[in-house]
């Protein structure tokens, strides 16, 4: 037998074993599967339910209805676009193909009881509709998902894993305060330790401190600037909340309009954070503590400077 022959002897042994392979992989007795599929997603709207339970192995996070716009999760109130995001990528997901038929196949697509995400629409304390939600699916597109009374388990394509695999904080609303710089007529800052508490008040020539003294306007202005949009950098963990003391908060900001308080917020420093709230709610947020300067200066970086 020559070389060129026995090459092609063995290229062609090659062949057979790769075809073998392949036909134990995709023949009639292999749990993956391709091709059409029956099953498909609820087509709900946030109109059809009242509540949307996240249920994960390390937590659940409860989407409860508030109001006709509102709603919260575990209590919180939620970001005012994650549920018109939710149900946005509900309607635009798609179930792609049938990928496994057996119960033997969960585990390793992460739709089991053990690692699965389950997601319950429910409206008046029943479940309209329920899936699991697994791990991501090849080249990390879309996901595995299964119904929750089935073995089968079907390639998912769009953005409803990226809802499922949310935490808690992913879906609260980070907005502390919105106020409009023009509406300020004035601020009023306390400090607990040491001297450093000033009030100023918007006059015809622009700001000055309490006791009459011309203010730095700009400087003024770049402070306000700060609480236009004000969103929480984090929020505090259920550790770090024990040590939180805002009884008797170490600054309190509050930003005064023609008609009262527009805003007051009370602040307790942290290692690496502050944390602040506001005086008419129960949540907690974390700032960065550069942007607690910013939004607190000294009052010697508010006058005006002289010559």
């Amino acid at each position: 037998m020559t070389a060129r022959q026995l090459r092609r002897l063995v290229l062609a042994l090659a062949a057979v074993a790769f075809l073998w392979g392949a036909a134990e992989i995709l023949g009639p007795g292999s749990d993956e599967l391709g091709g059409e599929t029956g099953f498909a997603l609820p087509a709900l709207t946030a109109a059809d339910v009242d509540t949307v339970k996240i249920l994960r192995p390390a937590d659940t996070v409860v989407l409860a209805k508030a109001s006709r716009t509102a709603w919260t999760a575990n209590g919180h109130p939620v970001a005012p676009d994650a549920i018109t995001g939710l149900f946005d990528a509900l309607a635009q997901s798609s179930v792609a193909e049938l990928a496994a038929q057996s119960a033997s196949s969960h585990a390793r697509m992460g739709v089991d009881s053990a690692s699965g995400k389950r997601v319950q629409f429910i409206k008046g304390g029943s479940v309209v509709a329920e899936l699991v939600v697994g791990q991501r699916g090849p080249g990390y597109q879309g996901a595995y998902v299964r119904p929750v009374d089935g073995d089968e388990v079907y390639l998912l394509r769009g953005r409803l894993p990226d809802f499922a695999e949310r935490i808690l904080d992913d879906w609260r609303d980070k907005r502390i305060a919105e106020v409009t710089p023009d509406s300020v007529r004035e601020i009023r800052v306390v400090r607990r330790a040491g001297p450093g508490s000033y009030t100023l008040r918007r006059a015809e020539g622009g700001w000055q401190f309490a006791g009459g003294t011309p203010a730095d306007s700009l400087a003024v202005q770049r402070m306000l600037d700060q609480y236009r949009t004000l969103n929480a950098g984090a929020f505090p963990t259920p550790v770090q909340l024990d040590s939180v003391n805002l009884l008797r908060p170490d600054r309190r900001v509050t930003l005064l309009g023609g008609s009262g308080a527009l805003v007051e917020l009370l602040f307790d420093s942290t290692a690496y954070w502050w944390s602040v709230k506001r005086a008419d709610r129960d949540d907690i947020y974390q700032l960065e503590s550069w942007r607690v300067d910013q939004m607190i200066p000294a009052d010697s970086t508010l006058r005006t400077k002289t010559s």
